[in-house]
């Protein structure tokens, strides 16, 4: 395949093979220049040619670009400012760390270098110094290479704005008034002082053992009973004997006992006594009278009881003893002191049990306790109330009650 370049006198050496081309930007000698070309042709390919330019390292790379047409594809590798377009593609070393691998599909080559060209001359193979290269293009080609992609806009320093100085405003001068003296302190009377403590007088407590235990009591005389034997009385056993007479020896009433020693010592006098105990006959007489006066001026017995039950046949019973009233009435197990008295009603006997109620007088209230009757008991009281008994409840009543027993049976409370 036969390729054409521009010719250059300096610049970019171009190593031309009919499927590779390699371009480096680098003045090499004579020998490195025989071992790229001979890495351009060998068997290893690019690997070959990249392990020969980056021998150096990274920094000793040279910018370059190689092109390889292989597989229905084209390989490019790119490095620096050299910019390689396959048909429609286009690929820049610039701004690559390293360099630029692409594996781009086939088409019209065309190598764009640094630096001016002159003529354009078809190669075959060998090494050139050029300003572009092309590969299957007319001449048009290789002058007019691939326009560079435009660089980015770099951003403008935005210009500061200048500092324009503030003004300066003079404060007006506020005058203060002058300030007020502060009166000086009051003096802090001093403190009064204080008198002296008073000496304690030490005082010698002697140990207990020193103090003086005050005499015991003097033993008190005790008779024996052989001291008391022979002097031929019986007093050690009974104590001190006192003597009576008979009559204030004997037993009496105690209301007798405080009458005669109520009794002046100046009326026994009078009637001759001479030792202050003995009582006259005369003397008992008058006491007697004065018990009798007494007795004449208690107040008389309280009156018996004015409330009576008056029976359906018109029978009054007195209320001094408790009633039991019934078709056949009995009490059992009641002392015989408080004995009610047992009234007998007749007439409707199918309701009225046989110890039916009892009436009593309690208090001079007339007090009415239904007995547990089958039929019960009702009150009627005078303004005409019924009020229904508990069995076994007591209820007071006032005079004027009516006691309904049941079948036409009626008993009332009256005053007599």
């Amino acid at each position: 395949m036969t390729h054409r370049y521009a010719a250059a006198s300096s610049g970019w050496l171009a190593f031309i093979t009919p499927a590779r081309q390699l371009f480096v930007d680098a003045a090499l000698g004579a020998e490195a220049i025989d071992r790229l070309w001979v890495r351009v042709r060998d068997e290893r390919g690019p690997s070959g040619v990249l392990e020969n330019l980056a021998a150096g390292g990274l920094f000793a790379t040279p910018s370059f670009a190689f092109v390889e047409a292989a597989d229905g594809g084209v390989n490019v590798i790119v490095r620096g400012d050299a910019v390689v377009r396959v048909g429609a593609e286009q690929v820049s070393g610039s701004g690559a760390t390293t360099w630029i691998e692409r594996r781009l599909p086939g088409g019209v080559i065309a190598v764009a270098l640094p630096g001016a060209g002159a003529a354009e001359l078809p190669l075959e193979a060998g090494v050139v110094r050029a300003s572009a290269f092309a590969t299957g293009a007319t001449a048009e080609a290789i002058v007019s290479p691939a326009p560079l992609p435009p660089a980015p806009a770099q951003p403008q320093p935005i210009a500061a704005p200048p500092v324009v100085d503030a003004p300066v405003v003079d404060a007006p001068v506020v005058e203060l008034p002058e300030a007020t003296a502060i009166p000086e302190a009051t003096a802090i009377p001093e403190a009064t002082a204080v008198p002296e403590a008073t000496a304690i007088t030490e005082v010698t407590v002697p140990p207990a053992a020193e103090i003086p235990a005050p005499p015991p009591p003097p033993p008190a005389p005790v008779e024996t009973p052989a001291e008391s034997a022979a002097d031929g009385g019986y007093d050690y056993l009974f104590g001190e004997t006192m003597y009576r007479s008979v009559q204030d020896a004997a037993v009496r009433p105690a209301e007798d006992a405080d009458e005669e020693t109520a009794a002046p010592a100046g009326s026994a006098d009078d009637e001759g006594d001479h030792d202050g105990s003995t009582v006259l006959v005369s003397s008992l007489g008058r006491r007697r009278g004065d018990r009798a006066a007494r007795a004449a001026a208690a107040p008389p017995p309280p009156p018996p009881p004015s409330v009576v039950v008056v029976l359906p046949n018109g029978t009054r019973e007195v209320l001094d003893q408790a009633l039991v009233i019934g078709r056949s009435p009995s009490v059992s197990g009641v002392p015989a002191g408080q004995l009610p008295r047992l009234v007998t009603v007749t007439g409707g006997d199918q309701d009225i049990s046989r110890s039916h109620v009892r009436i009593a007088l309690e208090g001079g209230t007339a007090v009415v306790t239904d007995l547990h009757s089958r039929n019960g008991t009702s009150l009627v009281l005078p303004t005409g109330e019924t009020q229904r008994l508990r069995a076994g409840e007591p209820v007071p009543v006032i005079v004027g009650t009516s006691v309904d027993l049941g079948g036409g049976v009626v008993l009332r409370v009256e005053e007599v």
